[in-house]
Parts: structure tokens; C-alpha cells; sequence
């Protein structure tokens, strides 16, 4: 099944201040499902509420399925760090560290336009 992940009017109308936020999940060997379950159940659908949000879409890798990828795009930095206040997200590091193999990575880009070429 799959879910919802894009506001697409959101989507339709982003700025040049808009932010891919990539966020790299790495779980210990055999835990990526029991991990993502523990993600899913705890951020996604809020996060999809917050305003700022446009897209927030889980991916297991392909090569690996411990490997888990958030691929987010906000409205702007301040959504994102916004994001980072609320009380799912303060209250998810003690929820999963258990199960990681490693820091999670995060990593901020912002989209080609024309005048960039």
C-alpha cells in the first residue's frame, strides 16, 4: 500500500528558498524493518501535518535493507528547524538509538533552477 507523501499544490508552488533534506538511517544488521516500523509509527503522518512540510517520503536501499533514506523537501530552513522542535522528534533519539548502526547523516541541497546554468 502506498501512502501519501507529497503535498502537491505545496510541491507545485516552492520557491527558491525551498530544501531537500535527505536524512541517511542506518540500522544494525536485520533491524532496517524493525526500525522503520518504530519511524513510521512515530513521524511520518505528523510530519506530513506540519506546514512547512511538502514532501516526506521513506525509501528502504535497495542493496541494503537496513540502510533507510527520508527524502524531505520544506518550505525553507526555518520548517526544517521547526521540524527538529517538536516533541515526536525531540523524544525519537532514546526510541531508536538501540537499533543503530551508526549516526544518522543529514544533508541539505536546494534545487537547479535555469538561472544556475
Amino acid at each position: 500500500m502506498m501512502i501519501e507523501t507529497t503535498d502537491l499544490a505545496k510541491f507545485k508552488n516552492r520557491t527558491e528558498k525551498s530544501i531537500r533534506h535527505l536524512a541517511f538511517v542506518e540500522a544494525k544488521k536485520d533491524h532496517g524493518q524493525e526500525l522503520m516500523n518504530i519511524l513510521f509509527n512515530t513521524i511520518v503522518e505528523p510530519t506530513r501535518r506540519e506546514e512547512g512540510n511538502i514532501s516526506f517520503v521513506p525509501h528502504f536501499s535497495i542493496d541494503n535493507p537496513d540502510e533507510i533514506l527520508f527524502d524531505e523537501i520544506w518550505i525553507d530552513k526555518e520548517s526544517i528547524d521547526n521540524h527538529f522542535k517538536q516533541p515526536y522528534m525531540k523524544d525519537l533519539f532514546p526510541k531508536i538509538e538501540h537499533l543503530l548502526a551508526k549516526p544518522i547523516a543529514l544533508k541539505a541541497y536546494r534545487e537547479v533552477k535555469v538561472s544556475d546554468i
